[in-house]
This record gives structure tokens, C-alpha cells and sequence, in this order.
């Protein structure tokens, strides 16, 4: 009896084993091929195929090659190889039928296609490379490596900026980089060439910087002399929802629980849109004096489901946020615009202006856009997370310190789970930043806030304190005529 039993039971359980494994593997199978959420952060990605050159090329008259003939150099060719030179044998049919080499005047039957679309054309006669502009070879300059004064050559167009490479193989600077090459490398170089970067390299860049203009990036509709609630009700929300980190239904939650006051989330989120388009200017603008120890990084957020970056430019010494630019793009566009942020609060830019940044390249790329402008500062870059080169050891500790900032924003925005919107975004991270230099006492300081305006430090309550700062911003708003 009981023999049948334990033989009852151990079929069960090998009934359920095979049930688990099933069931696990089609867990695994709904897993991989599932959309759930994307992991709390983001994939970095390293940036070392992506550098920057220092040098800015020069600009020199674009001397154009000796006129040659292409019959007699059919001719010689013939007379020393006893072959002719064949026209080239194409597969698909060309769209520069009516060009002809810009230095042997050699037909189009003889122009190769270099580089696919990229408008590059060489030439099988005389094996001159050349630029294909509307049979329009001719420029009153060009852009010259600053290495081996060779005219660049157009590698690529971008969306913001174009790409110009050095096509010199006897160029100083790749023989330089090829001769730093580990034999590992140089293997690898010679089997995948285009997997290491060793020709000099130009960006040239078309984007403007209209987002940092005076005027505020936050549009609203929401008009603060007509809201319905009391300013006090205005500041108390501001209070709890910016200088506590607390979510607009926490806030709402709290609203009405503490004071009896019932106010719905999206009324919040309407007034923190609304007090911020009257900030923005106040903050952007002010007449803030500045030390030498400014450093920037970028940190991540979650808007509308994906993810944005903040860039924040920081004034270590005197605890002031001098930039905060919002936006989905981690671009040299952005590092550009961030930067710019705070070359406009300067009056004079400053002969020796220092940023310190981390390693990615993006900001070196900006700083070559702007001294293309005629605005020149430097740039150190801490790289890692251990000092294993003498900047990194000198400025590791201001890159401490925007770290620290960026702990303490997310410490704030993690309790809203991510912005719904741009608009919000930019809003919360404005009243974040004007909190932050006005109104929050900083231990580095003795407990002092980084801006004190008499105006706002002769009231005790935090609320008054917001009431007072929103007041001295709408008194500098231009008058709408």
C-alpha cells in the first residue's frame, strides 16, 4: 500500500517538474520578446572611437592642381605599359554624365564614383580626387589640415554640422597616430582601418544658439494675477512640491489633509508653469558675480517615457547653478547651448575662463565651435573614476561636487516618476535651479543662500520667501505694450 503511494507521489512530482520548466521557459520566452520598461538607467556608451581635434584648420587660398591632358596621358601609359587605359565599367547607370575631371579634363568615362554618394569623385587617367559642386570646381578658399596643409576633403554631412577629413596619407598627424598603434592594433588597423581614428578631423558646425536667447523658453497660459487660489496657497505649493521634492499628488494630498485646502495635481503642475515663464528671465539674467571654479556634466531624466538630459554648468565656489539646459539630445549642440548659458552672464568673458567637465567629447567639440566665434575659454576633462593623469587628479574634486548636485536633483525628481512633457521638464527644473541660488541655505556657506536679496531674506517663512522672489521677477518682466 504504502509502496503505490510513494509511486503515486513521485509521478506528481515529475508531473510538476515538467510543468515548472515549461512554464519557465515560456516566462523567458514572454520576457525577451516582451516591451516592458527599459532598466532605471540608462546604457552608457563610451566615446572612444569619437575624438576631437584640437586644431582648428586653416583657411588658405584653395590652390587648384597643375592642368594636365588626359589624351597624352593616355598615351604615355600606353607607351609604357602597352595597355591602354580602359573607361570604367559600370553596373548602374551615373548622374555626373556631363562632368569631366577638374584637372586632366578627362571625360566622365573615366570618373569613378569614390565614395558612393557623397559627391567625391576620382579620376582613372590622372587619379586626381575632387568634389563634385555643379562642374563648379573653383573656391575662393579652403579648409586645410593644419598638420600638412593638405585641402580637407568633404567625408560627410550630419544634420548640425559637417564632417572634413584629411585625405593626406603622408600627413605628420596620421603617421603620429598609426605610430602609437600597438602591434595588436596595427593588425587590426590594417584588416579594419576605418575601426581606429587616425586622420585628422574637422567639424564644421551650422547650428545658432537661438534657445538661450533673454526671453523665457517656458510658454504659459496660465496667468498668475488670475488664478483663484490665495498667494499664500501659491507659495505653500511651490514649498512643499520644489524646495521638499514632494510629487504633485503628494502635494495636492498634503494640501488637503494639512490644510484643508483642495487643489488638484495638474493645478499644481499649472502653477509651477506659470511662476517659472516669470522666473526664468530673473535667474537667466542676474547680475551674479562668478569665481574660476566652473564645471559642468549632464545627468539623465525620464520625460514622456524616454530619456533627457540636463545639462548643468555650476559655480563650485559660490554654490550658484549657471546653467540647466533640458533636452532629448546629447549632442555637441547641447554642450554648446549649456555653455552658452553661461557666457551670457558674464560681462566681459574672462581671458583665462576654465570649464571642467568629464571626458565625453562633446564639450571639446563646443569649445571649437564657439573659438571658431572668437570666444576662447579651456576645457579639462576628468576622465574615469580613478586619477590616472595629472588633471584628473588636480579638478577630481569639483567633478565631486556637480556630482553631489546632480544626487540631489534626482533626490527631487525621482518622487514625480518621470515628466509627462518638455514644458514640465524645463518648468521644474527652472524653479529647482532659482530655489536653489535664492532661497536654499547652503552648508558650505554657513548656512547662507549663494544670492542674498534683501528683499526676499526679510521674511522667515519659506512661502513669504517665494512670494517675495516671484514679485521682484514680475517687476523686471518687459511691459506688453
Amino acid at each position: 500500500m504504502h509502496t503505490l503511494l510513494i509511486q503515486y507521489l513521485i509521478e506528481i512530482i515529475k508531473y510538476q517538474r515538467c510543468l515548472i520548466i515549461l512554464l519557465a521557459l515560456w516566462l523567458f520566452q514572454f520576457i525577451s520578446n516582451s516591451r516592458m520598461p527599459q532598466p532605471d538607467k540608462p546604457i552608457y556608451k563610451r566615446f572612444n572611437q569619437f575624438e576631437v581635434d584640437e586644431a582648428v584648420p586653416l583657411l588658405a587660398a584653395d590652390i587648384q592642381p597643375e592642368k594636365l591632358d588626359y589624351q597624352e596621358l593616355l598615351a604615355q601609359h600606353l607607351t609604357d605599359t602597352g595597355k591602354p587605359i580602359k573607361a570604367v565599367r559600370r553596373r548602374k547607370p551615373i548622374d555626373f554624365q556631363a562632368l569631366r575631371c577638374a584637372r586632366c579634363d578627362a571625360p566622365s568615362d573615366y570618373l569613378y564614383a569614390n565614395n558612393g554618394k557623397g559627391g567625391q569623385l576620382e579620376c582613372k587617367v590622372c587619379h586626381f580626387k575632387f568634389q563634385r559642386r555643379d562642374g563648379d570646381y573653383k573656391k575662393d578658399v579652403s579648409l586645410r589640415c593644419p598638420y600638412c596643409t593638405h585641402a580637407l576633403y568633404l567625408h560627410n554631412k550630419r544634420v548640425n554640422f559637417d564632417v572634413w577629413v584629411c585625405p593626406n596619407d603622408n600627413c605628420s598627424y596620421r603617421q603620429g597616430k598609426v605610430a602609437q598603434l600597438s602591434p595588436k592594433q596595427l593588425a587590426a588597423f590594417s584588416a579594419e582601418p576605418t575601426r581606429f581614428k587616425v586622420r585628422y578631423t574637422y567639424r564644421d558646425f551650422r547650428f545658432e544658439l537661438k534657445s538661450v536667447d533673454a526671453d523665457s523658453p517656458i510658454q504659459t497660459t496660465v496667468d498668475l494675477g488670475r488664478i483663484r487660489a490665495t498667494p499664500q496657497v501659491l507659495g505653500l505649493v511651490l514649498t512643499y512640491h520644489i524646495n521638499y521634492g514632494m510629487s504633485a499628488r503628494k502635494t495636492a494630498a498634503l494640501m488637503y489633509d494639512v490644510h484643508g485646502i483642495k487643489i488638484s495635481h495638474q493645478t499644481i503642475h499649472n502653477y509651477e508653469e506659470a511662476v517659472a515663464a516669470v522666473v526664468r528671465p530673473f535667474w537667466a539674467n542676474y547680475p551674479y558675480k562668478l569665481s574660476e571654479e566652473l564645471v559642468g556634466d549632464e545627468t539623465y531624466i525620464r520625460v514622456k517615457g524616454k530619456w533627457n538630459y540636463i545639462f548643468y554648468f555650476y559655480d563650485a565656489l559660490n554654490k550658484l547653478i549657471l546653467a540647466d539646459y533640458v533636452t532629448p539630445h546629447r549632442t555637441s549642440e547641447s554642450a554648446a547651448i549649456a555653455i552658452n548659458q553661461v557666457l551670457q552672464k558674464f560681462d566681459v568673458i574672462p581671458e583665462k575662463l576654465r570649464f571642467i567637465v568629464d571626458a565625453n567629447p562633446i564639450y571639446q567639440v563646443a569649445r571649437i565651435y564657439f573659438a571658431k566665434h572668437g570666444i576662447n575659454f579651456d576645457i579639462k576633462q576628468v576622465i574615469g573614476l580613478k586619477n590616472k593623469d595629472e588633471v584628473s587628479t588636480e579638478f577630481r574634486y569639483l567633478k565631486q561636487i556637480i556630482e553631489r548636485l546632480n544626487r540631489e536633483y534626482k533626490g527631487h525628481y525621482r518622487s514625480t516618476t518621470g515628466f509627462g512633457s518638455a514644458k514640465g521638464s524645463a518648468s521644474y527644473t527652472t524653479l529647482f535651479s532659482a530655489c536653489y541660488n535664492f532661497l536654499r541655505p547652503h552648508e558650505a556657506l554657513n548656512y547662507h543662500v549663494p544670492v542674498p536679496i534683501d528683499a526676499v531674506l526679510a521674511h522667515e517663512r519659506m512661502f513669504d520667501k517665494w512670494l517675495a522672489l516671484i514679485a521682484l521677477a514680475q517687476e523686471q518682466l518687459p511691459v506688453a505694450a
